[in-house]
């Protein structure tokens, strides 16, 4: 509510409905003078900043130290003092990503230098050398027998390619070009797999009705976020290691590999270790119960993003 005096009329300015008291019954516009002085403006701003700031720190802090309290929170409706999962996770992936992509934009093109790779770029774009380019495929597929005509799928990857090996006769900038479509398409296959990791927590999880899919999503939307976060911070500490000399990328020395390792081994243990805990504390199920249903879900996430994975590496190099 602010400070502003009432109106005299009592026709809301929105939605021109009768108002009895301060808000309107019809849309909630509180009915006071539509022009407000600088102060109050500033006033206004400043409560909003600070109260966003308040449930974003709640959130972070809950989210981070106590795996599985938030969706719990969520599930028994005690929501104002935090951020809505959809808007946590659009927050936490876009911050991710962009500051994932602003880092990480020359990596591959420092990569690309090495000459133990021209091999693997050749074979990429040189996988068919039987024909000369995509009218010489197109002519000979016309002149053959129905039967022995390649299929929907061959025939459409294989004038891909040729495509391709027209418009990159350099096999290093096609294979440049691939992972900078694909690591752009990175953040949609996350999205796609968020309803998928949700449906299979469903299916582990169904008892008795207790958990709807939506409580499912909620809980899959927070482990998300946190693993976000967790990267982001891992990748913090490898730019903190640049900065004293421990680590230097694109390069392959021996205290880089072991940095890295040690980098990525406590990444990983860090969030298999959230991912336990966080199920364990939202599901209320035995130690040995979510060690079971963990490792299988694990088992069943390696899969469902390989099978991912493959997908999207075959969408990119299509529309590259």
């Amino acid at each position: 509510m602010s400070n502003l005096s009432e109106r005299n009329e009592n026709i809301c300015l929105n939605c021109n409905a009768v108002v009895n008291g301060r808000f309107c019954h019809i849309c909630g516009q509180e009915n006071i003078e539509p022009r407000e002085p600088f102060r109050h403006m500033l006033a206004h701003f400043v409560f909003d900043l600070f109260h966003f700031d308040g449930k974003f720190f709640s959130t972070m802090k809950s989210l981070l130290l106590k795996p599985g309290f938030l969706s719990q929170e969520h599930l028994k409706g005690r929501r104002a003092d935090y951020l809505h999962p959809i808007r946590l996770y659009i927050f936490t992936s876009a911050f991710f990503f962009l500051f994932y992509f602003s880092f990480n934009s020359n990596k591959v093109a420092v990569k690309t230098d090495s000459s133990k790779q021209d091999t693997t770029y050749n074979e990429l774009v040189n996988f068919d050398k039987s024909y000369s380019g995509i009218r010489e495929y197109d002519s000979i597929q016309t002149l053959l027998p129905k039967k022995e005509k390649d299929g929907f799928i061959i025939a459409k990857l294989t004038r891909q390619n040729l495509i391709l090996k027209e418009k990159y006769p350099d096999g290093k900038e096609l294979w440049s070009k691939l992972i900078d479509v694909f690591t752009h398409q990175f953040p949609k296959m996350l999205f796609v797999s968020l309803p998928i990791f949700a449906f299979i927590l469903f299916l582990l999880y169904a008892r008795k009705g207790q958990y709807y899919y939506s409580d499912h999503i909620v809980y899959t939307l927070h482990l998300y976020s946190t693993f976000f976060i967790i990267i982001f911070l891992v990748m913090c500490l490898n730019i903190a290691f640049a900065a004293i000399g421990l680590y230097d990328y694109g390069k392959g020395n021996g205290n880089n590999y072991l940095t890295g390792f040690i980098s990525s081994g406590f990444s990983a243990c860090l969030l298999l270790f959230y991912w336990y805990k966080s199920l364990r504390k939202f599901y209320h199920q035995s130690r040995a119960k979510t060690i079971l249903k963990f490792s299988l879900l694990l088992m069943i996430n390696v899969i469902i993003f390989s099978l991912l994975f493959l997908f999207f590496i075959l969408f990119s190099f299509m529309i590259i």
